[in-house]
């Protein structure tokens, strides 16, 4: 990992206040402190598991975008840092928020460059002198408690590919401010996080050889977690799903998808109930047909397989009649 660029600004502002902006007007120099804070704050930001997304299609009400794109053109960090600055001032200056440190981080990893945009807030940590053995209370940027950020890969962005963005929902109902900011909109549907998460899982069951009675079990307990999320009107987190996956080491799914950087949200919000069906059925697609069945079917014979054949018992007799109508005996 190779740290580019860092700045940090301050907006201030306490809760039904007016936003201050307190802006730095110089680069940091890039030490070992800066690298050491880059690569704890990249961690942070990858455990969230971000959601994917893209830039609002409206640039005059989402202007980030256009800043970034012109820093990527005559490469001033700090104008580009300073200008984003007053744009996060007009989102915030509502009642509700409350102000933080913003830091700009251009890096690159494995030949890839990035531009992590986070809000991070003061907390307070503890230190003994050494010499008298005093007590002092120090106020440091709470890293671990991530919850308003963005990363914004440039190369899949300059490519045009669709998951150039991504972002954390964050711990607070009212960071919605800062996704505003930013102009991230969720392109990746509920329907297709299932999907990534049911893929995820599979890969999860194959990497730790476990036995159909075992995954069986662990997907049923997903499906009523998820059910019960879309009843109580509650986002499905991943985080409880690692937990039901194996409550004995709770943070060994999350580890698995960081290894295998797999892209699987962190959250997904419910719409309606096929969102998730991707849990509940298998699909076969190929040219000429789709067939899709409830996995239930499968452990009561209703679909079985024989080599590469698909079967299906019991089927109406009308049906067979209205779909092979014209077929003849053979002889």
């Amino acid at each position: 990992m190779i740290v580019k660029k860092i700045v940090f600004h301050h907006i201030v502002k306490e809760l039904k206040g007016t936003p201050k902006l307190k802006c730095s007007d110089k680069l940091l120099p890039i030490n070992e402190t800066v690298i050491e804070f880059v690569e704890k704050l990249i961690k942070n930001y990858s455990s969230k598991n971000p959601t994917q997304g893209t830039f609002k299609e409206d640039k005059l009400n989402y202007p980030f975008q256009s800043k970034a794109d012109e820093y990527v053109k005559n490469d001033d960090f700090l104008k580009f840092t300073q200008e984003s600055m007053t744009i996060l001032e007009s989102k915030i200056n509502i009642s509700t928020t409350t102000g933080g440190y913003v830091v700009f981080v251009h890096y690159e990893e494995k030949k890839v460059d990035f531009l992590i945009t986070a809000m991070l807030d003061k907390s307070a940590q503890f230190t003994v002198d050494d010499k008298n053995l005093d007590i002092a209370k120090l106020m440091t940027l709470d890293v671990e408690k991530l919850a308003r950020a963005n990363r914004l890969n440039f190369n899949r962005w300059k490519a045009k590919d669709v998951l150039y963005l991504s972002f954390i929902k964050g711990t607070r109902e009212v960071s919605k401010y800062f996704i505003d900011f930013i102009g991230s909109t969720d392109i990746t549907s509920a329907k297709e996080n299932f999907l990534k998460l049911n893929e995820a899982t599979n890969k999860y069951f194959v990497h730790n050889n476990l036995s159909v009675l075992e995954k069986d079990k662990i997907k049923d307990n997903i499906s009523n977690y998820v059910v019960d999320c879309f009843q109580k009107g509650n986002d499905v987190e991943l985080v409880s799903i690692s937990s039901i996956i194996n409550a004995q080491d709770p943070n060994s799914f999350l580890d698995f998808i960081s290894d295998k950087e797999l892209e699987v949200s962190g959250k997904i919000a419910i719409n309606k109930k096929t969102d998730f069906d991707t849990l509940f059925r298998n699909r076969v697609s190929e040219k000429g047909y789709t067939l899709v069945f409830d996995k239930s079917l499968v452990k009561t014979k209703k679909i079985e397989h024989n080599g590469n054949q698909i079967i299906i018992n019991d089927v109406p007799a009308e049906y067979i009649k209205n779909f092979f109508e014209d077929d003849e005996p053979i002889n």
